[in-house]
């Protein structure tokens, strides 16, 4: 529905008086639109993710419906951009839908992602007529005069579901070759030949978070482009059937969150940014589609790594044909609860993601240092920790705005529990999850005033992720050896040659932060990882005897 405008109307003629009947009418119209305003869309006055450090947007498939820049800032062809929808017949393509969404992106301000160019269905169905080489020829100009006509795309779906749909044409682009995955490598290389550096290039992919064996295959290709500098954004689509069965469906299947978070995590490690690139629930009953996305949105939107979420489909009359309820919008204009609860969701800080320690750190200190990632807009944080899972009894509850918390002395060997939530003027997050971590008999190494530590220890890096940089501690201990003159121990300070060493994922040396002689001490160095690529990253101490290293993640 169009924006409700009450605008003042100038009767003709000085002696036309306003009836009873007229002043009736104009009641009941007052009444009409005030009551209409109830039911129908809350317009605002900005995207939903306006400020937001990732994008919520939406696909269309055939034009533009009302309203579309009151509540996203992304927007994604569903089928306007499919080679088989463009160029219907060998040379003659049909742009017409596709500028339409370029063009309305471009005014608004709006990233403008498309979709797709290389996928095994709904292409053209006169490639398979061609010989391999005129298919490569073929393959070629479609990519070249997509990138010559929308010069200012953010993103591009450059193949999609790899795993599932292979094109007619893969042996034009090398078919498996020695990778195995050669056809998607070259998909790759032409985009990357045509598209500017301002285009992400992206794979996208289903069914790869419910399974981790679809996730390492999935890996396996993506690996494989960020070894050469090919992609820029790994796409996950997201459906409601990826994670479950609908509810009431008699082939009832639900996937576990643990492994959802688990496989979503693995993405995100890579260092390349993390699209959610298809999201819907499909469910008719209003209830039940806002429980899903309760359930299943947050597990995106707070992880710091997935830098957007495409919606697919949003209005009742522009949805996926076998999902049909998936819509957020009716085609009344109404909102659904689902769609209500997400855009106050959205104003509240992500929910904080736990960086140490955790159940898989080694023994920690008595006097352990908490930390976590901070969340978009919070402005304190609220940490609790017990002896127990339930976090009953809680021996820390505690209010803060620091991502980082320094315990007071804990009993040693002890198991203990924790969890973060994040605040702002908005509202409260959901507590983070609840991890765990054992102490042991021993105080933190880091000195305290003139004390010096008395173990070496190489911490992990902070922030991480990070762009472009980020800190490292390190500790390099106090030796106490027995005095050759006196029947005495003493403490006795020597330095160490120290190196912290940062390698590649590949083991390839890219900078030496430090080299020289350390004295017994906490030390703190800074790494700029300006002018790399996104990606996994390891930094290395040697010490003395001592050799420790650890892993980091650039994310740009």
């Amino acid at each position: 529905m169009e924006k409700s405008v009450i605008r003042n109307y100038s009767y003709s003629g000085s002696s036309k008086k306003i009836t009873k009947s007229n002043k009736l009418r104009v009641r009941n119209l007052v009444l009409f639109v005030f009551l209409t305003s109830l039911f129908l869309v809350n317009i605002t006055a900005q995207p939903l993710a306006e400020g937001q450090d990732k994008f919520l947007g939406a696909a269309s498939s055939h034009y533009i419906y009302r309203h579309f820049g009151d509540y996203f800032n992304q927007i994604t062809p569903g089928n306007a951009g499919k080679w088989g929808s463009v160029e219907y017949s060998l040379g003659n393509y049909n742009w017409s839908n596709l500028d339409q969404i370029y063009n309305f992106a471009k005014s608004r301000d709006l990233l403008f992602k498309d979709h797709v160019l290389i996928w095994g269905q709904q292409q053209p169905g006169w490639i398979s007529s061609l010989d391999t080489a005129a298919q490569r020829e073929t393959v070629e100009n479609w990519i070249k005069a997509v990138a010559e006509r929308y010069p200012r795309m953010a993103m591009i779906d450059v193949v999609n579901e790899p795993l599932h749909d292979l094109p007619s044409y893969k042996d034009a682009l090398g078919s498996d070759g020695e990778t195995g995955w050669d056809w998607v490598i070259t998909s790759f290389e032409l985009a990357r030949k045509y598209f500017p550096d301002s285009t992400k290039l992206i794979l996208n992919e289903y069914n790869v978070l419910g399974s981790s064996s679809a996730a390492s295959d999935y890996l396996e290709i993506i690996n494989l482009l960020q070894e050469r500098g090919l992609i820029d954004g790994i796409g996950i689509q997201g459906h409601y059937f990826e994670f479950r069965s609908d509810i009431g469906s008699s082939n009832s299947y639900k996937y576990g969150i643990p492994t959802i978070k688990s496989n979503l995590q693995k993405f995100v490690d890579t260092g390349i940014p993390v699209y959610i690139t298809e999201f819907d629930i499909d469910e008719p009953d209003d209830q039940n589609q806002l429980e899903q996305y309760q359930i299943y949105f947050p597990i995106f939107w707070s992880n710091p790594g997935v830098k957007g979420i495409t919606l697919w489909g949003y209005y009742e009359d522009d949805v996926w044909s076998s999902h049909p309820n998936t819509y957020l919008i009716t085609s009344r204009g109404a909102e659904r609860p689902a769609l209500e609860w997400m855009r106050n969701y959205i104003l509240l800080p992500h929910i904080p993601v736990i960086i140490s320690p955790t159940v898989t750190s080694e023994l920690v200190p008595i006097d352990p240092v908490l930390s976590w990632y901070s969340s978009e807009t919070a402005i304190s944080y609220h940490v609790q920790v017990s002896q127990n899972r339930a976090l009953s009894n809680t021996i820390v509850d505690t209010v803060l705005a620091d991502t980082l918390l320094q315990l007071d002395t804990l009993e040693a060997n002890t198991r203990y529990y924790w969890r973060v939530s994040a605040a702002n003027e908005n509202g409260t997050s959901d507590f983070s999850e609840i991890e765990s971590f054992t102490t042991e008999d021993r105080p933190t190494s880091v000195g305290q005033g003139n004390e010096k530590p008395l173990t070496y220890e190489l911490y992990q890096n902070y922030p991480n992720p990070f762009n472009p940089s980020t800190k490292i501690k390190f500790t390099i201990p106090n030796v106490r050896r027995s005095a050759t003159s006196q029947n005495v121990r003493r403490s006795a300070t020597s330095s160490y040659t120290t190196k912290i060493v940062i390698y590649d994922v590949l083991g390839s040396e890219i900078q030496t932060l430090v080299n020289e002689n350390k004295a017994p001490g906490t030390y703190e160095v800074t790494f700029d990882g300006s002018g790399l690529p996104s990606g996994v990253y390891f930094y290395k101490i040697s010490s003395g005897s001592f050799s420790s290293f650890r892993k980091m993640i650039l994310m740009k």
